[in-house]
């Protein structure tokens, strides 16, 4: 599952920006809309920009994830290939996991992986990928 994040303050310090009231609402809307999906991770990835750590905490409580959401660099401004690299070296025991990332990465990844989306803030594309394991993408 791609997600994301919710909408954002303005700010001059892109990484420190933060979600806005409204980013928040969606966010928890977004959770929600996962659980009537009966999606529940197992994993849950994340920037560690602000925005995207606050939406992954939010979405997790959301969906009753009881970890805590794994912040990796990789996911701040990088590029599909470094999403892709992360999510290849997870173990074959996961197979439901939301990583929150950002614009216009996510998008870019989620064409690639054969779903066309453009995603606006706090949306999400469900991947159901047959894959023996995740190093097959």
């Amino acid at each position: 599952m791609l997600l994301r994040h919710g909408h954002a303050e303005e700010g001059r310090d892109d990484f420190a920006r933060r979600l806005t009231d409204a980013g928040r609402r969606a966010a928890r809307q977004a959770g929600q809309a996962l659980v009537q999906a009966r999606f529940q991770p197992e994993l849950v990835l994340t920037s560690p920009a602000p925005r995207a750590q606050e939406t992954a905490e939010l979405v997790a409580r959301e969906c009753g994830f009881d970890g805590a959401p794994r912040a990796d660099q990789a996911l701040y401004l990088g590029e599909p290939r470094a999403y892709l690299a992360l999510l290849r070296a997870l173990p074959e025991t996961l197979s439901r996991v939301l990583l929150v990332g950002h614009h216009p990465t996510l998008s870019e990844l989620a064409r690639q992986l054969g779903e066309g989306a453009e995603l606006r803030p706090a949306q999400f594309v469900d991947l159901a990928l047959e894959l023996d394991r995740w190093g097959e993408l």
